[in-house]
């Protein structure tokens, strides 16, 4: 066998690991995009649950209850939009919609600091 063979073998076989990492690594990112696009959506979810739950609480309170929630710029390195109407709480997160029902509210959430109070049987956001 002639050294210029071997060379020509050995480039070959070094080529087809380079081709080979390059698939694995591209696969790899992937299901690592994957999975921070899933653990986003699981945030996102978590914390609208737990906003909805606390005016729920404050609809089912006695009249004069008053709290004050504070609601992050970022849930998780991820930026997200709150919006709510009288009934719909709304998430957004990459064009993304998730509504929470919640009991009749007056008033907007915003982040930052948020008072929740009972007043005459309806939650009020101020």
């Amino acid at each position: 066998m002639k050294k210029g063979q071997v060379a020509l073998e050995f480039m070959s076989m070094i080529m087809i690991g380079v081709v080979f990492l390059l698939v694995a690594l591209s696969v790899f990112l992937f299901y690592l995009n994957d999975s921070d696009s899933d653990r986003r959506i699981v945030e996102l979810k978590s914390y609208g649950f737990e906003l909805q739950k606390e005016l729920i609480l404050a609809s089912q309170v006695h009249e004069g209850y008053e709290r004050t929630i504070f609601i992050p710029d970022h849930i998780e390195k991820h930026d997200f939009k709150i919006n709510n109407t009288e009934r719909v709480l709304i998430l957004t997160s990459e064009d993304t919609d998730f509504p929470f029902p919640i009991p009749k509210t007056t008033g907007l959430l915003s982040k930052g600091n948020n008072i929740i109070k009972n007043v005459g049987g309806e939650v009020v956001i101020g």
